[in-house]
């Protein structure tokens, strides 16, 4: 059978398996172009196929949007399109040059569909050097992976698509210089394209805003489709310095600065907890929760110095908070060498710098990376957390909070003052939605059981926390010696796919509005001192302090206690009384004032804070 099919396809000259010597160059030309002609059409399908992952969980009227931008089409096209032909010059094949671009472009598509469906949040480029700690989520029964209709006939059409490219572009292409030509000119295409994919001009050009807002951070790359966003986030995962810049203005700008040492009298310990996901949703007037649920928080705040922090994540993306809290940086990126920080200033000033976090050591690469940011010594889970619970995920608050006192008491053996940073890990989501939680919290309302499930879960898991807080507090409060407590969120928790239990309970996350910016941002912090604190120090440590972003959350630590600092924390007090919010979501508050766009009148101060940003990022090292 197989050898009557092949002399039925002999009979047609430019299906035949090799070209004949004799051929006219006409005839070669048809040959050969019939095979180019094959993997283009091939390409072309596959690129359209492949949009319709780009939508996620948004409405089929987005994958018809694509359709008719013809300039949005063909730059999610072009990328399948280069990339087959590259493998076609590599391997000469037709059919395993369009398997093996399919294969790696449809991986990635399918990926990005599956972070949108379970976090409402794109996969970005950077995304790939923390494949990881994605497996790690996925063994851990977070997501259930799923297989739809959309994959289902991916899966068909590639193998579909493969089969025919066998059996009318048989043979191999051409000999090794045309081979050699066709990976040349397309190594060369790869780079045009790429060059064009990272055009802010070009990419903010693009309106595809019918069905979507501009102004959400996950729809406005949904909005540009996915291989072609995909492709511009690399300019996010690569260092690069704002226009204009230059080591020299910066260092200028800086010298107005000067590097200033802690008082003795005044070296107080520091604790400083990050709490995951956490949200006071009777901020929100939620329907039917609760009144009582927040009482010990609510009464804590009530004797600190509180405020919002509004910040760059949603739902996930825990170290961007955690890490610019740490480094002053608005911005951070996946630091591959040391980074200068506050905890090597506290160092220098004669502190024990500590840290704790109950999950595994190489998650997010914090072994790493905590070193550069400056840890002395920072505790994991594994041969550690592992040991002292039979809970090995999520560990419990009750645990892990006794275990940060124990540090900072064994620390007064020192003599030194002492810094503590942990990040917890109990009110991890996504929540139970099939099983309702301990506690009820959720009693009024007219909601689904997997809304009441899901904040049940969540709000007893955050109750947990609340408990062992108020226990710290109080061996805390009773301590002779000074210390001060800084407690914050890293974002809002997860609440559903597609943030459903969010519009059950007419929470406003309507990115396009102040309100519903705020809502999707904003968590809160709060910095309290024991009596022994407040006595050294002067005052109260209370009140309502300002909206800012994390990255300015230490200039606050260091202005209730009393601390000037290192010269880029003091320039960067003078910023945030301008620029309390900058966020990479390309929103600011400027002068008290939400805005998208920086005034014209603050444009030249904006450029000093990028510059100086930059500076203190990765030019130069404090320690």
């Amino acid at each position: 059978m197989v050898r009557k099919v092949e002399q039925i396809l002999d009979r047609i000259f430019f299906l035949r398996r090799e070209p004949e010597k004799g051929w006219p160059l006409w005839k070669r030309a048809i040959f050969f172009g019939w095979r180019i002609f094959l993997l283009l059409c091939a390409s072309v399908c596959m690129g359209v196929l492949l949009l319709g992952f780009a939508y996620g969980a948004y409405t089929w009227d987005v994958y018809l949007s694509y359709l008719h931008n013809s300039t949005l089409l063909l730059l999610n096209i072009l990328p399948v399109t280069v990339l087959i032909l590259l493998f076609y010059g590599i391997t000469g094949r037709a059919w395993a040059a369009f398997l093996a671009g399919s294969l790696l472009t449809g991986g990635l598509s399918i990926a990005n569909y599956y972070k949108i469906f379970f976090r409402n949040d794109p996969l970005y480029f950077e995304d790939l050097f923390i494949i990881r700690e994605a497996q790690a989520m996925l063994g851990r029964g977070h997501y259930e992976l799923f297989i739809d209709k959309r994959i289902l006939v991916t899966i068909l059409c590639t193998a579909l698509g493969t089969g025919l490219l066998l059996l009318l572009a048989r043979g191999r292409f051409g000999g090794w210089r045309g081979r050699l030509s066709m990976t040349v000119g397309a190594v060369l295409a790869s780079a045009i394209l790429m060059n064009v994919s990272l055009d802010n001009k070009v990419y903010d050009a693009i309106e595809n805003y019918d069905h979507l807002n501009r102004w959400a951070f996950t729809e406005n790359y949904v909005a540009h489709g996915f291989l072609y966003p995909f492709l511009h986030s690399v300019k996010e995962a690569i260092e690069t310095p704002p226009d204009g810049y230059s080591a020299a203005k910066a260092s200028e700008i800086l010298s107005a600065y000067t590097d200033q040492d802690i008082p003795e009298e005044r070296k107080i310990s520091v604790i400083a907890i990050m709490r995951e996901a956490y949200a006071d949703f009777s901020r929100y007037h939620v329907e039917g929760l609760d009144e009582h649920t927040y009482d010990f928080y609510h009464s804590l705040e009530a004797e600190s110095y509180t405020g919002n922090l509004l910040t760059n994540i949603f739902a996930g993306g825990t170290i961007d908070t955690e890490r610019c809290f740490l480094t002053g940086n608005y911005r951070v990126r996946n630091f591959r060498e040391s980074i200068n920080s506050y905890l090597w200033y506290l160092r220098e000033q004669g502190y024990r710098v500590e840290g704790s976090h109950p999950n595994y050591s190489w998650y997010y690469n914090r072994l790493n990376i905590n070193q550069y940011m400056g840890f002395e010594d920072y505790r994991y889970l594994e041969g550690d957390f592992d040991t002292l619970a039979d809970r090995i995920v999520l560990l419990p608050d009750s645990v892990l909070l006794p275990e940060i006192y124990a540090d900072y008491i064994a620390n007064k053996a020192t003599g030194k003052p002492y810094f503590s940073f942990t990040v917890n890990i109990e009110t991890h989501g996504p929540y139970e939605t099939a099983i309702p939680g301990e506690r009820q919290y959720l009693t009024g309302g007219s909601y689904t059981q997997e809304c009441r499930n899901a904040m049940d879960n969540y709000l007893t898991a955050l109750t947990n926390t609340d408990e062992a807080l108020e226990q710290l507090v109080n061996a805390l409060r009773e301590d002779p010696e000074p210390v001060v407590l800084v407690t914050f969120g890293d974002h809002l928790p997860w609440m559903g796919d597609g943030n459903i239990f969010y519009d059950e309970m007419d929470v406003d996350l309507d990115l396009s509005t102040a309100e519903g910016f705020r809502n999707y941002y904003t968590t809160r912090y709060l910095i309290w001192a024991n009596d022994a604190a407040k006595e050294v120090l002067g005052h109260d440590v209370a009140g309502e302090g300002p909206e800012i972003s994390p990255c300015y959350l230490m200039n606050l630590l260091f202005q209730q206690i009393g601390w000037e600092g290192p010269a880029f924390l003091q320039a960067m007090d003078d910023m945030m009384e301008v620029f309390p919010v900058v966020t990479t979501t390309g929103r600011y508050v400027v002068d008290g004032v939400l805005t998208e766009k920086i005034p014209e009148s603050r444009q030249s101060l904006f450029r000093d804070f990028q510059y100086l940003q930059q500076y203190w990022r990765s030019e130069f090292l404090f320690h």
